[in-house]
């Protein structure tokens, strides 16, 4: 297998090409990991489309380091994906520069599952002060309200909630054929989740509680041009 750490700016409409051209000709599996820092993926507007492509295009390629890019190309016929459980695990930071940060994490990173996002366990907490929380069953929870990890004493049983949520979704991905069929499982749960951000907001009575992370919008666009979901059949 040949592993691939790539500039996210390959991706652009004038680049991908070229990119297609170069790994095409080596043989065999390659695992594509995309460089950039915070979200590679939400940095410029076609950089969705480019994954799409390279995906389509170069038939045995695998998507790591990934977040929620991971289930979408596997829907889109990545041959496997691997989801980072930590943010130094969801992509690949150019040689001789630092890692750029969101902020000082003092609380784990926590999957919201309705919503297809992370979130930090403590502004978790603060949005749900005033309301009852969303419950998880989840394998590893059983039953636990997702505000209960507000610190990083939390921290070992938030990531094993996140894993439980994570291979859930693995699971009813694997019971459907490649293709079509993976392709609207992939955008019916992507849709779902963009619709339900209003709601969550309109519970905890905050309208800019929770906001539509960038990459999830892109794929919402990505997924309604009617050329993506031709190349999507076409897998």
């Amino acid at each position: 297998m040949l592993a691939l750490p790539i500039d996210v700016g390959w991706l652009r409409a004038d680049l991908v090409g070229r990119l297609i051209e170069e790994v095409s000709a080596a043989p065999g599996m390659k695992a594509v990991m995309l460089g950039g820092q915070l979200d590679p993926l939400a940095s410029f507007p076609d950089a969705l489309a480019g994954l799409a492509r390279v995906l389509t295009e170069v038939p045995g390629t695998a998507l790591l380091r990934a977040d929620l890019a991971a289930f979408g190309a596997l829907a889109r016929g990545a041959v496997f994906a691997a989801y980072g459980l930590s943010g130094r695990f969801r992509h690949v930071v150019p040689p001789g520069g630092p890692a750029k940060s969101s902020g000082f994490a003092d609380s784990p990173a926590v999957l919201f599952p309705e919503l297809m996002a992370l979130f930090l366990g403590k502004r978790l907490a603060r949005r749900f002060a005033a309301t009852h929380a969303p419950m998880c069953e989840c394998a590893a929870c059983g039953r636990r309200a997702l505000d209960s990890f507000p610190s990083n004493r939390d921290a070992q049983s938030a990531a094993q909630h996140n894993a439980a949520v994570l291979m859930s979704w693995q699971q009813t991905m694997q019971t459907l054929e490649v293709g079509p069929e993976r392709q609207r499982w992939w955008q019916e749960r992507r849709q779902a989740a963009v619709d339900r951000y209003p709601l969550v907001n309109a519970a905890v009575q905050q309208p800019n509680g929770f906001k539509v992370p960038p990459q999830l919008l892109r794929w919402s666009l990505l997924d309604a041009e009617p050329s993506a979901s031709a190349s999507a059949g076409a897998n």
